[in-house]
C-alpha cells in the first residue's frame, strides 16, 4: 500500500450485534413477570384477610322451667279445702274449685275495698268516726249471735286506724261493719263496691253479702282466698296490721290479741287472717317469709273448713313447710361453658367460652331463659370479648361475658403467598 493509499472506512457499528425479536420478547416477558411478582407480593402482604368465621354451637335461646306436679301433690294430700302459692307468682295450687264459707277472712276483702275508696297511709290515724246508735245496735246483734264485738258508748270518737286494728287483730265484727258503712254509707252500697272490685281483680268466686263474715253466704274458693292474701300483702297498710301480735286500745278495751296463733309460733310470719263460723269451720290464710338459696320469698297457704283451732294451725304449718322444698336451684351457665367457636381463614378454630357462671332459683311454673349473642372477633390475645350470655330470670336479669379461649393469630406471609384464593376471596 502506497502512502497515498487510505484504508477503507469501517462499516457503521461494526462489532455490535442486533438482538433478535425473540430475545427482545423474552426480556419483555421477564420484566413483566418481575413487575407482576412484585405487585402480587405487595398485594398479598397488605390485603386484609377475611373476617374469622364465628359460629354459635348451642341453642341461641334456651328456656329452663320447673314443673307443677310436685306443688299440686302437696295440696292433693290434704283432705280438706287447701291452697298454696307464693306472693310474687301467678300460680296457685288448690285441691278444690268449690266456693267455701270464708267467715272472717271476709274482713280482708272489706279492708281492701275500703282502702281503695279511702286510702290510709301506714301509721296514720285517718278520719274520725263518731259511734252511732245504729253502730251500738249492730254490736248487740253480733253479741247475740256469738260474734266478736267490743261495745263502746254512743258518741265515742273512733279513728279509722282504731277500727282497722280491732277488725284485723281480734276480728271484731262491730268495728269492721262500722268501718265499711262509715265509708260507703250503707251495706248495699258496700256490697256493690265489692262486686265491682272482685270483677276487676278477676276473683269470680268471691261473694260478700256484708263486711264481717257473719253471713255464711260470704264465700270464695281456696284459690281466690290465696289471691286475696296476695293483694293484702301488696297493701302496706294492711300488711302493717296483719303481722301485729297485740295492740292496746282505749275505752277500757285494753290489750287485744291477734287471732292468728302462728304469729308467735313460726319465724317470719306476716299474718294474714283467721276465720271461724259454724258452717265455715276454722279457716286461715297465712303468709311467711323464707329464703331459698339467697332468693327471698313469701309463702302463702290457705286452709278452710278445719274442725278446730289446732287442726287449722297444724294444717297451715305443714303446708308452709312443704313450700320450702319446692323451689329448685337451676344452673343456667357454667364457668368456661363453650357456646361457639371462631375459625380463621387458615382453618384454626378457637373456642368461645363464658367467663363466669349463673344460676337461679325457680318456683314451680316459673321459667328462666338464656340467650347467646356473639360478635365479630379478629386477631388478638386470649380473652378478647366475643359476645355475651343474657340470663333472664323471674328475680333479675344479668349478663355473662363471652371471650376467646385462646389467642387468634393471623397466618404468616408464607401462607398468604401460597393461598391467594383465600386471601383475595376468589371462588
Amino acid at each position: 500500500m502506497t502512502l497515498d493509499e487510505s484504508p477503507e472506512p469501517a462499516a457503521p457499528h461494526a462489532g455490535r450485534r442486533r438482538l433478535g425479536r425473540g430475545a427482545r420478547a423474552t426480556i419483555t416477558l421477564c420484566t413483566a413477570a418481575v413487575l407482576l411478582l412484585g405487585g402480587y407480593t405487595a398485594a398479598i402482604a397488605v390485603t386484609p384477610l377475611p373476617t374469622p368465621d364465628v359460629q354459635i354451637e348451642v341453642e341461641k335461646t334456651e328456656k329452663f322451667s320447673v314443673g307443677l306436679d310436685a306443688a299440686q301433690a302437696v295440696v292433693d294430700a290434704e283432705a280438706l279445702p287447701s291452697a298454696i302459692g307464693w306472693e310474687h307468682s301467678a300460680e296457685v295450687w288448690a285441691n278444690t274449685d268449690q266456693a267455701q264459707p270464708i267467715a272472717s277472712i271476709s274482713k280482708l276483702v272489706t279492708v281492701l275495698v275500703c282502702l281503695e275508696q279511702q286510702p290510709l297511709e301506714p301509721g296514720a290515724e285517718g278520719p274520725v268516726h263518731v259511734w252511732t246508735a245504729a253502730d251500738a245496735a249492730q254490736q248487740n246483734e253480733y253479741l247475740a249471735r256469738d260474734g266478736i264485738a267490743y261495745p263502746i258508748p254512743v258518741g265515742t270518737e273512733v279513728t279509722q286506724r282504731q277500727m282497722l286494728t280491732l277488725a284485723l287483730l281480734p276480728s271484731a265484727n262491730d268495728f269492721a261493719y262500722a268501718y265499711a258503712t262509715s265509708i260507703f254509707g250503707d251495706n248495699a252500697t258496700f256490697v256493690a263496691a265489692v262486686n265491682e272490685w272482685t270483677a276487676r281483680n278477676e276473683l269470680p268466686s268471691v261473694v260478700l253479702l256484708e263486711p264481717t263474715g257473719m253471713d255464711e253466704g260470704n264465700v270464695a274458693t281456696p284459690s281466690d282466698v290465696l289471691r286475696i292474701g296476695r293483694l293484702a300483702l301488696e297493701n302496706p297498710t294492711i300488711a302493717e296490721f296483719t303481722k301485729m301480735q297485740t295492740a292496746d286500745l282505749p275505752w277500757g278495751i285494753g290489750t287485744v290479741q291477734n287471732t292468728n296463733a302462728l304469729l308467735h309460733r313460726l319465724p317470719g310470719m306476716l299474718g294474714l287472717k283467721t276465720g271461724r263460723s259454724s258452717s265455715a269451720g276454722y279457716n286461715l290464710v297465712a303468709a311467711q317469709t323464707s329464703d331459698a338459696s339467697g332468693r327471698e320469698l313469701v309463702k302463702l297457704a290457705v286452709t278452710l273448713g278445719r274442725d278446730s283451732p289446732e287442726a287449722r294451725i297444724d294444717s297451715t304449718s305443714g303446708l308452709l313447710a312443704s313450700l320450702d322444698v319446692l323451689p329448685q336451684e337451676t344452673p343456667l351457665v357454667e364457668a368456661e361453658y363453650q357456646v361457639g367457636s371462631v375459625t380463621t381463614v387458615d382453618g384454626i378454630t378457637v373456642p368461645l367460652v363464658a367467663t363466669g357462671a349463673a344460676s337461679t332459683v325457680l318456683l314451680p311454673g316459673e321459667t328462666a331463659s338464656r340467650t347467646v349473642t356473639l360478635t365479630e372477633v379478629g386477631a388478638g390475645k386470649a380473652g378478647q370479648a366475643a359476645g355475651s350470655i343474657t340470663v333472664d330470670t323471674p328475680a333479675s336479669e344479668e349478663q355473662v361475658q363471652i371471650v376467646t379461649a385462646q389467642a387468634i393469630v393471623e397466618p404468616d406471609f408464607g401462607w398468604r403467598f401460597t393461598h391467594p384464593a383465600k386471601v383475595f376471596g376468589w371462588g
